[in-house]
């Protein structure tokens, strides 16, 4: 943990300054220690350089399984493509050079594949998870002196009121208890003009929905495997990648079977066991989220053609 991290952070429950005691150093970064709460006496650990304000993943034991195994499959820089750039464009609506010298935070983290996108242009970027996918992002991202880590939940957040130039969210929110209860503790953390854009799972359009039922029935069995029998049965997204490709035959499979259509194996594997790994997984409508950032308060609220993905503006 960066020291100048501490004056991003407050305590999740009573919104006070923290301190940092029995800290230990190492390259210029605090390894390990306590943040104190001097109002309410609590205290969260400082582990492996990040903060740490839960003990446990919780309900996200998916994603600390997952992207310890795939902590570099949708690295840009580990891959040599711009996939993750591309995603990102696409899902947040803004082109990364809008975020140059502002200071950003990524909701829901994960192994910091976003985050490295981000890196270059902003000044500093926080990444918060709840799972211990942080650890992954932290080992990845580790060489850039503008990031920073936290594991925390959204619920509760740890971080000051007024904070933030921009705030995204990319295909996280909704694997929460509450989808729209998560999104409504962002919005004040944003500084005053500041920008917020999520994306979540879609459930408009009539294939999709389909699809969607299809899945959500498989999900009733599937979140309750170990999970790491889980991700051996989500290698049969490599074979039915191909049985996909004839004709009628695919495109049934396709709809009773959902896997990832994605060219790449590894990254398809890694897309199917999130699928049908997570205990939460919700999906909205666009009219339904553009509804939260009206409720929100926010202005100048924008839907991208890409399904769900919305922005908005938070008043000065």
């Amino acid at each position: 943990m960066k020291n100048r991290l501490l004056k991003l952070l407050c305590c999740p429950k009573c919104k006070a300054d923290l301190g940092i005691r029995k800290s230990k150093s190492a390259k210029s970064e605090i390894e390990s220690g306590i943040l104190h709460c001097p109002v309410c006496q609590r205290e969260y650990q400082i582990i492996n350089f990040i903060p740490r304000f839960v003990s446990t993943d919780k309900y996200v034991e998916s994603f600390s399984f997952e992207w310890k195994i795939h902590k570099k499959t949708q690295l840009d820089s580990a891959t040599g493509k711009t996939e993750s750039k591309v995603t990102f464009i696409q899902k947040i609506g803004t082109k990364v050079e809008n975020l140059r010298n502002k200071i950003v935070l990524d909701v829901g983290c994960g192994m910091g594949r976003f985050m490295e996108v981000v890196q270059p242009y902003a000044k500093e970027v926080i990444g918060i998870d709840l799972s211990f996918a942080v650890d992954s992002a932290h080992e990845n991202l580790k060489k850039f002196d503008n990031v920073h880590f936290i594991q925390a939940d959204v619920f509760n957040l740890p971080l000051k009121n007024n904070t933030f130039d921009y705030i995204y969210s990319i295909g996280v929110l909704h694997h929460t208890p509450d989808t729209k209860r998560a999104f409504m503790k962002l919005p004040c953390i944003l500084k005053s003009g500041g920008e917020i854009a999520i994306w979540v799972y879609s459930d408009e359009t009539g294939y999709t929905r389909i699809r969607n039922r299809f899945t959500d029935f498989y999900r009733i069995f599937t979140t309750h495997l170990p999970k790491k029998l889980l991700w051996y049965l989500s290698h049969l997204a490599i074979p039915f990648y191909y049985c996909k490709k004839i004709s009628k035959v695919g495109a049934f499979l396709d709809l009773v079977f959902p896997t990832s259509n994605h060219p790449v194996i590894e990254w398809r594997v890694l897309d199917t066991f999130d699928w049908y790994s997570p205990k939460y997984q919700r999906k909205h409508t666009r009219d339904e989220v553009i509804n939260w950032f009206k409720e929100a308060g926010l202005k100048d609220i924008e839907a991208s053609d890409f399904p769900v993905a919305v922005k908005g503006r938070k008043r000065k």
